[in-house]
């Protein structure tokens, strides 16, 4: 039998899955400090800002009412104003030792920058299909993963108790991004509904991937090195 289209997605997102990524290696087995930790927060914070308005932009130019629907449920959750999200990720920073105004403050590093900026060229020059596919498959559906993989190391090795209000951003998003991964799949799988927009489809999803990649490299070798970047290989 072959794959389906959704195999095809989930197997082009899971080949470079930056949860495998060396900085998530080394944070699940306690090898990071608080602030190193911190760091990578402070980037994912910028990232995250960019995606959110990235949703916002499509939100404004989607006629199907159902998309719409999802994108505004999402941003609602994300900005929901008696606990925003970006809120959650500044609470934990401040934890590690780190000022709270040093999160917006912090220098966005060339890695991060170059996510923020090919975020909205995807969503100016592709399709809307094409952009949701990169946004939902390639990129968000990735972090549920990823804090399944980090979130025990806060647990074993970083002295937070489960259900601690600091770490709630990352105990959060396992339940809900797996919610918001099943609905961001089945608007893919319904609007991507030509053979041509599904093979743009997973290009876009492995192109996603490589990007979030490369992000993370930067991340890792300022956090650990305090050089922009010198690329760790992907794991054979």
């Amino acid at each position: 039998m072959g794959a389906t289209f959704h195999d095809e997605l989930v197997a082009r997102r899971d080949k470079r899955h930056s949860k495998n990524h060396p900085f998530f290696e080394m944070w699940a087995r306690g090898d990071l400090t608080k602030e190193q930790t911190a760091f990578y927060c402070i980037q994912h914070y910028h990232f995250v800002s960019e995606y959110l308005n990235w949703m916002a932009y499509e939100a404004s130019q989607i006629p199907h009412r159902d998309v719409k629907l999802y994108l505004f449920e999402n941003l609602g959750d994300e900005e929901n104003p008696e606990d925003r999200h970006l809120d959650m990720l500044t609470d934990y920073v401040v934890t590690c030792g780190l000022k709270r105004e040093s999160v917006e403050q912090a220098q966005v590093l060339p890695g991060t920058e170059g996510l923020q900026n090919w975020g909205w060229r995807l969503v100016y020059q592709r399709p809307w299909q094409i952009a949701l596919t990169a946004m939902f498959i390639g990129l968000e559906s990735q972090f549920m993963d990823i804090c399944r993989k980090i979130v025990p190391a806060l647990h074993k090795h970083y002295g937070y108790p489960p259900g601690a209000r600091e770490i709630r951003f990352f105990e959060e998003h396992i339940g809900a991004d797996e919610i918001h991964a099943a609905k961001g799949f089945a608007i893919v799988e319904k609007y991507c509904s030509t053979p041509e927009l599904q093979q743009q489809a997973v290009r876009v999803v492995e192109e996603a991937t490589l990007r979030r990649w490369r992000y993370m490299n930067g991340i890792y070798w300022f956090a650990l090195h305090g050089k922009d970047d010198d690329t760790p290989p992907f794991p054979a």
